[in-house]
């Protein structure tokens, strides 16, 4: 998807430089995922799948000495929690107690996401569910569960939650068996075909400070579109009692490109 605030487009990545070696079995079935923004050919367990999933948030976190080891994929109606650390939280915890004890709530909202305003391809993917009953959720370890442990469907969205609410959609695009082309060692996988490099933009104005703002066709810009930190895209449009002086121009929220 493309927006006025950033562009994409893929980088090729080569596989993972191991010693390792461990021979692949005949036959062997290779996953292919899109981790938003990422996507990876993956055939081991889920939490080898998530030490591979590279988000800007695990650093933030981490450079803010606030790094949380918790997360959970929900495929289906499972929930697969990352409990390997000591200091992890079963993230699944409070929504099965929620459940539990607000059913009259969680029917109503199952019933809206199922029959509710619903675009027709995702209504395709629930035809086999109905509204009357909430689906049998429960909740697995990450570490000791494979795809191969799991019922899903190629092409249907699932969610990767971590680091409290940050949350990516995962999806399977493609599922074969390994052939001689493909890396013979299980020990790379999983392997990044692709992700994307982010770029952050700095002020048009003072060149110092990151972008906030994105402005087109502004007249007083000295550019078309026009990047601004909050400081320089206010002195530039608002007057000092915060009225605004012009509005011949549209103006975006600017968080980051993609490269």
């Amino acid at each position: 998807m493309k927006t006025l605030s950033s562009t994409a487009s893929a980088t090729k990545v080569k596989s993972s430089n191991t010693c390792e070696h461990v021979p692949v079995r005949y036959p062997e079935v290779v996953l292919c995922l899109e981790v938003y923004h990422n996507e990876r050919t993956w055939m081991k367990t889920l939490t080898e799948l998530r030490d591979k999933i590279y988000c800007s948030t695990d650093l933030i976190m981490r450079k803010a000495e606030q790094h949380d080891p918790s997360a959970y994929f929900l495929i289906e109606d499972v929930f697969c929690n990352d409990l390997r650390e000591p200091s992890a939280i079963d993230y699944s915890g409070p929504i099965f107690h929620w459940l539990k004890n607000s059913k009259d709530e969680a029917l109503k909202k199952w019933k809206y996401i199922i029959s509710g305003d619903l675009q027709n391809k995702e209504k395709g993917l629930l035809d086999d569910l109905t509204t009357s009953t909430l689906p049998d959720f429960k909740a697995v370890d990450m570490h000791k569960t494979r795809f191969c442990d799991l019922q899903f469907r190629l092409g249907a969205g699932y969610l990767y939650c971590h680091q409290g609410d940050c949350k990516h959609m995962i999806v399977i695009r493609d599922m074969r068996l390994i052939h001689p082309e493909d890396v013979q060692n299980r020990a790379a996988y999983p392997i990044v075909t692709f992700h994307l490099k982010f770029l952050l933009r700095k002020c048009s104005i003072c060149r110092i400070y990151g972008a906030k703002k994105v402005t087109v066709d502004d007249k007083w810009a000295k550019e078309n579109p026009c990047y601004f930190c909050d400081n320089c895209y206010y002195l530039l449009h608002y007057s000092q009692d915060g009225s605004l002086l012009y509005n011949e121009f549209s103006v975006y929220d600017y968080h980051q490109d993609y490269l």
